[in-house]
């Protein structure tokens, strides 16, 4: 058979296209130009080292509308984005398998499995739970699922190390030490710099106000905190005090303590099930990626009810739903 792998160059993508050689399958390495002009030289010597072609496929006007001008926008309107989120269905699972016109695989840890409550095809948390990354693939759709293989599925971050090391695979020892990146177009991770230049609005100093209205203190510009923050607000306010609220028309931020972060009840916006649901929904949601899943109740409407007050539930952040290790789908905090 013959399959694109979506390939990055790194130590996931480059086990995979061997593990798939090794099942005797023709494999192509396809690979997303999100940024630079043309892909890195070490990608073009990994795919000649694996004896793979490699298909380039230029996404980056795709990219810029699709993910990076929407994390902007987002940050700017005072939600905290999931870039990764919306990279995976749109881009790596949509133009870029879509381009391909094959059978597909990518170097994600997790597993595709059929939930044995209602028999639907989905996803399963990896075996190297460390790694799963089934977190960011909630907006996928079944049929997404069903063209794709995940070759590491099984496998631990340790092994998939071990392996290239075996194999002796030109990787940079980089890329052999560390993880994917969450945010590939932040190499430094500092968005600020660039959400002063697309949405200078968010750079305008105001004031900071007390839970009462009081204020305290002047900010920098909202675009510099995020909700939950605690560090680096340059206000004494005699406890540990956290940014609980915006208010973009009066350009204010609102601190209190942790409690006022806490809440039971919220609701998520462009639901995608995977799993068809029955409502009342109960089952485990996750809220932030690694963050230990909670048990909770979720209605038709998108209303999420969890069964203990919650501090990391984040505007822009994706809920994702889960019974069990099968992911049943996820939305955005609304």
């Amino acid at each position: 058979m013959k399959r694109a792998l979506a390939f990055s160059g790194g130590v996931d993508s480059a086990v995979c296209a061997r593990l798939l050689l090794e099942r005797g399958e023709a494999v192509e390495a396809w690979h997303m130009l999100t940024r630079d002009a043309v892909p890195d030289v070490a990608i073009r010597t990994l795919a000649d080292a694996l004896g793979i072609p490699l298909r380039i496929v230029d996404l980056r006007a795709t990219f810029e509308r699709e993910v990076i001008a929407p994390f902007y926008a987002a940050y700017a309107a005072g939600r905290t984005p999931n870039p990764c989120a919306w990279c995976n269905p749109r881009l790596k699972f949509g133009a870029l398998r879509r381009a391909s016109g094959l059978p597909f695989a990518t170097g994600h840890y997790v597993a595709k499995a059929v939930e044995p409550e209602t028999g639907a095809l989905t996803l399963r948390v990896a075996t190297d739970a460390a790694k799963d990354q089934s977190y960011f693939l909630f907006a996928l759709t079944p049929e997404d699922i069903a063209a794709t293989d995940f070759p590491l599925a099984d496998k631990t971050r340790s092994e998939v190390v071990a392996l290239a090391r075996s194999w002796a695979l030109p990787l940079p020892e980089s890329r052999l030490a560390s993880g994917s990146q969450d945010i590939c177009f932040l190499p430094d991770g500092d968005y600020r710099p660039e959400l002063r230049r697309r949405h200078p609005e968010t750079d305008r100093p105001g004031d900071i106000l007390a839970p009462d209205g009081k204020v305290i203190g002047r900010h920098t510009g909202l675009g510099n905190y995020t909700r939950g923050q605690r560090r680096g607000l340059g206000v004494a306010t005699g406890g540990r005090a956290f940014v609980v609220a915006f208010d973009r028309a009066r350009n204010t931020l609102t601190l209190g303590p942790r409690e006022a972060l806490e809440t039971r009840r919220f609701r998520v916006a462009d639901i995608n099930w995977i799993v068809p649901p029955v409502f009342p929904l109960d089952c485990e949601a996750v809220t932030r990626y690694h963050h230990p899943p909670f048990a909770c109740r979720v209605l038709a409407d998108g209303t999420a009810e969890a069964a203990s007050p919650q501090t990391l539930v984040t505007p822009g952040q994706a809920c994702v739903f889960y019974r069990g290790p099968y992911l049943l789908g996820g939305g955005f905090i609304a």
